[in-house]
Order: structure tokens, then sequence, then C-alpha cells
């Protein structure tokens, strides 16, 4: 009786003693299952079907710096602005004016032409000596000055019938004719504060030279530049200035550029 009593408690014993080591490596299994992270390897390894489906590969182009494209070169034909303007300055010889741009350029001439009439209106733009004033014109009307927009091999070739080599990079006048280069038009220069300053001082630069006035050089350091002088070259050490009379009462010159 006694023996049999003994194998009922050494049974019961190890049902016990196995139910606590399921029990236990159930939870411990669990536990280290919620505590520890992930190898590296099984989070950075590709699985079958990744492999079958790769990702599209990154993209190493530069980032676009939102500059806009310059056309090396137009087909040499000139589409012309069909509007015209109201006169601007109320003094001095009347110059009736036509404006052009070139085929390929990507500009329309009637934007263009605006941008033009709206420098020459400007109370500090050439009106403000009272000698000239300044009328733009619809295409065949007559009239003394075609203001151009080109690509630069375009105005090379055009500066250069007229005796200006311009290298791709500078604008020019020649005769009747005010050539401005498209590569300045868009991109200005680095060294001016806006491009709506620079392309006020290239109209009047160039159709300065049309009104009879040579190149200028910086007066001195820190003195505002004469808009005749070489701005789209440099400062040299003047204060960028797109006026010809930037307070709309005194002409702002320097001495004359060697030729």
């Amino acid at each position: 009786m006694a023996r049999r009593a003994w194998l009922v408690l050494t049974l019961a014993a190890a049902l016990v003693l196995t139910a606590v080591v399921v029990w236990y490596g159930t939870n411990s299994s669990a536990v280290l299952t919620a505590a520890s992270p992930p190898s590296p390897s099984l989070v950075e390894s590709p699985s079958p079907s990744d492999s079958a489906s790769p990702s599209p590969a990154v993209s190493l182009s530069p980032a676009p710096t939102g500059k806009p494209s310059v056309p090396a070169k137009g087909n040499g034909r000139f589409d012309y602005a069909t509007t015209g303007g109201d006169r601007v300055g109320t003094a001095g010889h009347l110059v009736h004016y036509v404006v052009a741009t070139e085929q390929g350029s990507g500009i329309d001439p009637e934007v263009f032409a605006a941008a033009v009439q709206q420098t020459l209106a400007d109370p500090r733009s050439w009106i403000a000596g009272g000698r000239f004033s300044f009328q733009r014109v619809p295409a065949g009307s007559p009239s003394e000055l075609t203001v151009h927009l080109a690509t630069p091999s375009t105005t090379d070739s055009m500066c250069a019938k007229r005796g200006v080599r311009t290298r791709g990079e500078v604008s020019c006048r020649g005769g009747r004719d005010v050539i401005i280069n498209l590569k300045r038009w868009l991109l200005g220069v680095a060294w001016y504060p806006s491009l709506a300053d620079y392309r006020n001082m290239v109209v009047n630069h160039e159709v300065g030279h049309f009104l009879g006035n040579g190149h200028s050089i910086c007066p001195r350091k820190g003195a505002l530049a004469p808009v005749m002088s070489r701005q789209s070259l440099g400062l040299d050490g003047c204060v960028a200035n797109a006026w010809p009379y930037p307070d709309g009462q005194h002409f702002v010159t320097g001495p004359p550029a060697p030729r």
C-alpha cells in the first residue's frame, strides 16, 4: 500500500515539473520576442520577392537650379511686335522704335516690347534729360530704331557685321539696331542685385549708344556706376546702377573709357 502511494506521489511530481518547464519555455520565448530587436541582417536583407522586383534606382542627377535654359542659337529670323505704345517723355527729339525677338528664343515679342517700353518710360531713363522722348510703333511703321532680342549666336553674327565682338556673352548697338543678348536677358550677371535691374541697365546702355553716348568708366570706388560703363563685364569698384538719371534729375557719368 505504501509502495503504491509513493508511486502516485512520484508521478504527480513529474507532471507538475513538466508543466512548469513547458510554461517557462513558452513565456520566456514570448518575452525574448517582444524585448529583443530583430538582427540587422533580417531588416536589411531583401526577401526573394524584393529581389524579383527591385526598387527604382535613386537618381544622382543634380537638382534643378531654377535657371532658365538659354538656346544657343535660333534661326536668325525675327518676329516683330505688332502693337504700339504711348509716347514717353514730353520734350526733345521723338524716337520711334520697333521691337523684335528671334524665332527660337522662346520670348514673345509683345512681352519683350512691353519690358523695353517700361524701361524707357521710367522717369530715371533717358527721358529725364529732356533731349529725347520715345514711342513704340507697330511693325511696318516708320521708325528709326529697332530693339532686337537675339540668341547668343545670332547676337555674335549681327554685332560682328557692325564691328563689335560679343563672344556670345554681351549685347551691342550698330547703326539703327540695338541687339540684346538673350543669355544676358535671361540670366543677368552675378554681381547685379536683381535681374529686373540688369534688364533696365542693358536697355538703357545700348539705347544710350544709339543716342550718341560712348563708354565711360567708374569714377571712384563706391560711386554709382555710370549707365554707360561696361557693367555687364564688372563694376570696377562702383555700385550697380541701371539708370542714366538715378534720381530723375542728375546724369551720372564718369571719365571716358579708353578705346
